[in-house]
């Protein structure tokens, strides 16, 4: 037996009696054997992937794919995890000998596609999508309603969007992805009634969808009679349903048709199970690591360069359900207002880097960078010199904005926290937004947001001005007016016609914002305070909310 074969066998030995990081020293030497390479690559991939390091995982899958690049489980691995982890551009060149060595194999085509989208690249991905749905009728409907996705999420035009899912659903008429996706662009235009149709079709074709008997719960305003109904139907649907997202959706629906009816014992009981539910997947809100950011963000120094370009942003920042789609709305009614909707480009770029300062600086003074956001501006400004931007996060990077836009002004929301916890807490919200299961997570993330507005105020006080939602409802037109001075604009009765704006939007307050003012959601948190109390576990995260 040679050295290599007996310190294959031991590296082996080691790992089956769990002595794993003995194991992979032994086997990394023999990466570099062509005799041993492969398979101790093939372990050392399978280690960590359950270690779930999908970093290093992807390392070794490349090494793989560079020994063996014929073999199309290595690459196809690659690619799947690659794209799993946001590594578009890994997934990208793994795929891409493939396709040179089988131009016309529609599902590289497909795959490239995707890809190419997710990386903006939309001429290209628009390219391999055609190759897709020429080469196989397989891959017709699925290619359309890529392009659909492009159209609406990425190139803002959501009447092609419309067109490329109605010629999805030409070709199959019972596509459930597409009759949804069609519904929800419905949804986010403000059309009630096709929205409405979209999802009962979705569930005339599978009667046990989750997600379309959810939407549904938004569209329309319940009376007593019609939540009994929509509960019957929902309470079906938990009967069979095991995935733990869609049955928080169901349980988060079944919260607001009874709040619309202001059952509102019956509405606290639901929330608190969606929220139940939504724990189990969700990362738990770590309070320490949310205080770290907001160290980070406090101490940072940094210099940059002005960005040359004839957009200024109007960043709208601040808790989440705080009134930010509200105003967007509002402002963009003035014709030199475009809307941006929430712009993910800074905060996807910076922030896995705000503990380390050098290394966002050094992402920061990229012409790459620069020039990424201000297309993504200039693609919503659609000729207008003002772009707003309202992703919530944007708050930890002001003063990366205004250094590059100095004329960059911030409308940062606010409301009661008390309603504004309550109204986080009603939503069906993602990993970022973690904190909004608990409402004493919710007021600990406020307090964060809270100590960096401090620190912003010292630094642009000018240019920040702080927009109170229950200010704003009761007396309109005087706080608009102070707002568009603060903007240098001047106000033209935006807040009697912001309702009836056209355009899509695509947050949680889709529905809120095609209504006039009005003043229900101030002072909600009284209609649930006996039911917050009688809940001893709710109480307790509530206790020092109650004290606000």
């Amino acid at each position: 037996m040679t050295s290599e074969q007996h310190a294959f066998t031991q590296a082996v030995a080691l790992l089956q009696q769990g002595k794993v990081s003995q194991g992979i020293e032994l086997l990394k030497p023999l990466t570099h054997n062509n005799e041993f390479a492969e398979k101790a690559l093939q372990i050392l991939f399978k280690v960590a992937m359950r270690q779930q390091d999908t970093e290093t995982a992807i390392a070794y899958c490349q090494k793989l794919v560079s020994i063996a690049p014929k073999k199309f489980d290595y690459v196809l691995t690659l690619v799947q995890l690659s794209i799993s982890c946001g590594e578009f551009k890994i997934a990208k060149s793994a795929l891409l000998p493939l396709y040179e060595t089988n131009p016309q194999q529609a599902d590289i085509c497909f795959q490239l596609g995707k890809i190419e989208r997710k990386l903006d690249n939309h001429d290209s991905a628009m390219r391999f999508f055609e190759q897709a749905l020429t080469l196989s009728e397989q891959f017709k409907a699925p290619a359309l309603i890529e392009i659909a996705f492009m159209h609406n999420e990425q190139l803002h035009q959501p009447d092609d969007a419309v067109r490329y899912l109605q010629q999805a659903i030409s070709h199959d008429e019972n596509n459930l992805q597409a009759h949804f996706s069609l519904a929800n662009i419905y949804e986010q235009l403000g059309d009630k009634e096709k929205a409405k149709k979209g999802f009962q079709q979705v569930l005339k074709i599978d009667a046990f969808n989750a997600m379309a008997q959810a939407r549904l719960a938004d569209i329309e305003t319940f009376t007593e009679r019609d939540a009994i109904d929509y509960e019957q139907a929902s309470l079906a649907i938990l009967k069979r349903e095991s995935d733990d997202i869609a049955c928080a959706d169901i349980y988060y629906a079944l919260g607001k048709v009874f709040n619309d009816c202001k059952n509102y014992q019956k509405a606290w009981h639901y929330y608190v199970k969606a929220n139940h539910y939504n724990k189990k997947y969700l990362p738990a809100y770590d309070r320490q690591s949310a205080e770290k950011i907001t160290d980070y963000t406090l101490a940072r120094n940094i210099a940059l360069q002005e960005a040359n370009s004839s957009i200024t942003p109007i960043i709208i920042c601040g808790m989440f359900r705080s009134g930010s789609t509200l105003i967007e709305q509002i402002i963009s009614s003035n014709e030199q207002i475009s809307a941006g909707g929430e712009i993910a480009y800074l905060h996807s770029s910076l922030f896995n880097l705000i503990g380390d300062e050098k290394t966002l600086v050094n992402k920061a003074k990229e012409p790459e960078f620069i020039d990424g956001y201000k297309e993504q501006l200039t693609l919503r400004a659609e000729g207008a010199l003002y772009v707003t931007d309202k992703r919530p996060e944007n708050y930890l990077y002001l003063d990366i904005i205004k250094q590059l836009y100095p004329k960059a002004k911030i409308i940062w929301t606010e409301r009661d926290i008390k309603d504004n916890s309550l109204s986080a807490f009603f939503q069906h919200l993602g990993p970022s937004l973690n904190y909004a299961v608990s409402l004493g997570d919710t007021l600990h993330h406020y307090e964060q947001q809270q100590r960096i507005k401090s620190h912003w105020q010292s630094c642009f006080s000018n240019d920040i001005f702080t927009l109170n939602y229950d200010q704003l409802v009761c007396s309109p037109e005087q706080i608009l007016e102070q707002l568009f001075r603060f903007l240098g604009l001047e106000y033209t009765d935006e807040a009697q016609r912001f309702h009836n704006k056209s355009g899509t939007v695509s947050t949680a307050s889709v529905w809120q914002v095609r209504k006039p003012l009005y003043k229900s959601s101030s002072g909600r948190f009284a209609n649930y305070l006996e039911h917050i109390q009688a809940d001893e576990k709710s109480y307790q995260d509530a206790k020092a909310l109650l004290n606000k």
